[in-house]
């Protein structure tokens, strides 16, 4: 299947609530990663009302690293259920900041995992950091959406971060979600101004997006509104982003001898 990276280059312009959402509406089996470096546990206190992970999360998958345990055997005990139709989960993120830096070396085994989970993937990165994100996400990701609003001081922010991600995993696999455009910068001018396609608009509706980002109470007819509509579009096309990029990698070379 493919795995999709959802990341920010400052501001919190709303990659979490982002993430749940596209998870939440996803149409087949999905599976909602909390890769942030930046712990903040979100998803546990706001979507999830304060469930308890019981341990399962990022922290289990350290253990497991720890322990030379598989990640892959290891993964379907370290998943809280997202939704009540079954297929639709989260791997809760790290419980402490001090597990950021222990994980490491874990990247690697957790891409390649995430990779064949046999479902898609749904990875909140976060914000990229001064070192970009981790390379071995980037490098199994079929596509990197970097989140951001559109006014001038969310637009300094992606001007320096923005390169980062776009030499890390080439042009053609990032694309930019622009949440709120026209406040006050157009999505056209933000994506001529830096050499980015924008993949998607997301409408600036604070009340619907604060129900995925933190729990908070429904309004009348959410699934309907104008940005839950924007996230199904936003699904729809790295849907096809995904698919189209599997295709090619199963495409074999001209000389390679394929048939």
């Amino acid at each position: 299947m493919s795995m999709l990276l959802l990341a920010s280059a400052g501001h919190s312009p709303g990659v979490t609530g982002l993430g749940v959402a596209l998870a939440i509406t996803w149409p087949e089996p999905v599976l909602l990663v909390d890769a942030n470096r930046e712990p903040d546990q979100t998803v546990l206190a706001g979507h999830l009302q304060g469930v308890d992970p019981g341990g399962r999360g990022l922290g289990g998958l350290l253990q497991a690293h720890r322990e030379r345990r598989s990640l892959a055997e290891s993964l379907p005990a370290m998943t809280v259920s997202l939704r009540a139709e079954e297929g639709h989960d989260f791997v809760p993120g790290f419980s402490h900041p001090g597990m950021v830096d222990l994980f490491a070396p874990v990247w690697p085994e957790l891409a390649t995992t995430l990779e064949a989970a046999g479902r898609t993937v749904i990875v909140d990165a976060g914000r990229i950091t001064p070192a970009g994100l981790p390379p071995a996400l980037v490098a199994a990701c079929s596509g990197l959406a970097v989140v951001t609003g559109s006014r001038l001081v969310d637009l300094a922010a992606l001007r320096l971060y923005l390169p980062l991600v776009v030499a890390a995993a080439g042009a053609e696999r990032v694309g930019l979600v622009v949440v709120g455009p026209g406040r006050p910068y157009g999505s056209g001018e933000i994506g001529h101004r830096f050499g980015v396609d924008v993949w998607a608009k997301l409408a600036w509706q604070p009340a619907e997006a604060a129900v995925f980002a933190a729990g908070a109470v429904a309004p009348r007819r959410l699934m309907a509104g104008d940005y839950v509509e924007d996230v199904r579009t936003l699904g729809e096309a790295l849907a096809a982003r995904a698919a189209g990029r599997r295709l090619h990698l199963g495409t074999p070379r001209p000389g390679s001898g394929g048939t």
